[in-house]
């Protein structure tokens, strides 16, 4: 094991990316070096800015970031219609100079799709024959001056929801630097910015006969670990000549899980919508698709499958199945929500909380969850850190039984008579066996009963070290809970190569330290780190009150083989 310690300055250079809540900003902005003259000509369209953060001991962190502005804006970025085969439908979008001149060329466009759903023009196929510009495809914008792109598009005869069709806008650009008369041999840099826009016409075309649509094809489907939480992933593949608009329904199905609950799958690109919005698939002619889902829902060791589902409304058009296998520990950040007292019986949450205190509520739910074949027995009792009975909260139920595949639910809540009674800390201990009461199994979750005036809380954090297995390099960050009571710990390591390319880790996930109990947070990446300079930025919190940990080391790792 080897403890970093070491720090140096650090230079990084960052690129600016911008965001849009548009559906679909087709805005790329192209950077061409070109051979001339001139390398002092001013650049108006590029901003660079250096900032310096001090980081102590003398390490100073240098970050360089340029943003370089559009020449143009257009509005808007997605003409949607409603419209039956054969119909025409005339479409106008408006283009601004943002105060230069421009020589703007327009040109119809085919589109492709990327993994992600993001939807480009495609370079390699023809210019659709149903989509005709009507305005010039070719003119020159002065400075400030606003104009139209107008065209219209003709319906076609498709087996299909959903077209789109696409426009391409480009700013031809201008060079930051011309050639000097004076010296026509010397030969230098400058750059050429060029900003295009991938504009769409989408029609909606209402057509019912979806027999195309089923040919829509799952290759691969897992359940995979993100930041310690499940999230379902696969690839949806369209080997058709249409385009489709559908919604991909999945459910987890185990030996014993007899309703398991439906949830819907949604594009990388369109993940973080928070409306219905985020479940639309919209899916390009012989275009992939991956798409994932959270999953909250708990996870039982053991065979699972994974069943996806391309919908329209209410209709099945295309299925397929998966398996996968759930070993215990596969998804630390859902065991953190949700306790596994045995392969067969669950309970949520699995860190109970109560009490007085304006920081806790006084009563909770505890959900029992029978994934077996047989009845489970369960038996409840709440006893202190020192093994004597907690007197303070009450139970709706202590001695009661879970049908197999069913759920019951039992509510702790505090006495309202020792509602402002002293901090407590013990464990809920549940007994659970069969119904014929063999295999009895004991399992302890931790509990804390909160009154006004809260125990003391502590941390005491260790040295970042690495360590070296199997040919591997992972890391290594003690934390010792010195407090009275529970502690919550979570970690994040972040690992930035040279080139910029950063790897995030995460452990802990926010489960409780008993007092006085030490845990290793592990960081241990699925791939081999070359050898070379890295940069670990770590950052550990523990509770409100506490101050969180931040180190940023500069380490120099070997060859690993």
């Amino acid at each position: 094991m080897l403890s970093l310690r070491s720090k140096s300055a650090l230079c990084s250079k960052s690129a600016l990316c911008s965001k849009s809540d548009r559906p679909v900003v087709g805005l790329i902005v192209c950077l061409l070096v070109v051979a001339l003259v001139n390398v002092n000509a001013p650049n108006v369209l590029a901003d660079s800015k250096s900032e310096v953060e001090e980081l102590g001991d003398n390490t100073q962190r240098v970050t360089l970031t340029q943003s370089v502005e559009p020449s143009f804006h257009i509005e808007p970025i997605v003409h949607r219609f409603e419209a039956r085969r054969g119909t025409t439908i005339p479409f106008k979008f408006e283009i601004r100079s943002t105060g230069k001149a421009m020589n703007v060329t327009v040109l119809p466009v085919q589109l492709r799709q990327e993994l992600s759903g993001i939807i480009l023009h495609d370079d390699n196929v023809g210019a659709p024959e149903e989509l005709k510009i009507l305005s010039s495809t070719e003119f020159k914008l002065a400075p400030g001056e606003t104009t139209f792109i107008e065209g219209e598009v003709t319906v076609p005869l498709a087996k299909s929801n959903y077209l789109s069709f696409g426009v391409l806008v480009r700013d031809n650009g201008q060079s930051s630097a011309e050639a000097n008369p004076d010296d026509p041999q010397a030969i230098s840099a400058a750059v050429r910015f060029v900003t295009q826009y991938v504009l769409r016409v989408d029609i909606e075309t209402g057509v019912k006969d979806l027999s195309e649509m089923d040919k829509l094809d799952f290759e691969q489907g897992n359940i995979l670990n993100e930041e310690g939480m499940p999230v379902a992933t696969t690839i949806l593949s369209n080997p058709t000549n249409f385009a489709f608009e559908c919604n991909v329904r999945s459910t987890v199905h185990s030996a014993n899980a007899t309703k398991p609950r439906p949830f819907r799958m949604s594009m990388l690109s369109r993940k973080t919508l928070e409306d219905e919005g985020r479940y639309l698939v919209r899916i390009m002619p012989g275009s992939k698709l991956h798409l994932t889902a959270p999953m909250g829902d708990t996870l039982f060791p053991g065979e699972q499958t994974l069943k996806l589902e391309v919908t329209n409304g209410r209709r099945s058009l295309s299925e397929k199945s998966f398996d996968f296998a759930v070993a215990g520990g596969d998804f630390p950040a859902l065991e953190v929500s949700q306790a596994y007292l045995d392969n067969e019986l669950s309970v949520s949450p699995a860190q109970i909380e109560i009490g007085s205190s304006d920081h806790a509520s006084r009563a909770c739910n505890l959900r029992f969850s029978n994934n077996s074949s047989n009845q489970k027995n369960v038996r409840v009792e709440l006893v202190d850190l020192q093994g004597n009975a907690i007197d303070g909260v009450r139970l709706s139920s202590d001695d009661f039984a879970v049908r197999s595949g069913r759920t019951k639910t039992i509510r702790a809540a505090v006495n309202n008579r020792n509602g402002g009674g002293e901090t407590v800390f013990g464990v809920v201990r549940i007994h659970a066996s069969d119904e014929s009461g063999n295999g009895s199994q004991v399992s302890e979750l931790p509990i804390a009963i909160l009154a006004k005036e809260e125990a003391s809380s502590s941390v005491k954090f260790g040295e970042l070290a690495s360590v070296q297995q199997g040919g591997m390099t992972s890391f290594r960050f003690p934390v010792t809970n010195t407090g009275e009571g529970y502690l919550p710990v979570d970690g994040r390591l972040e690992i930035a190569d040279g080139s910029g390319h950063a790897l995030k880790l995460a452990d802990g996930y926010g489960k409780w330290l008993r007092p006085g109990e030490t845990r290793e947070l592990a960081f241990s990446p699925n791939r081999e780190l070359p050898a070379g300079k890295y940069q670990l930025k770590l950052h550990v919190e523990t509770k409100d009150g506490i101050e969180p940990f931040d180190q940023t080391l500069i380490v120099d790792l070997g060859d690993q083989s």
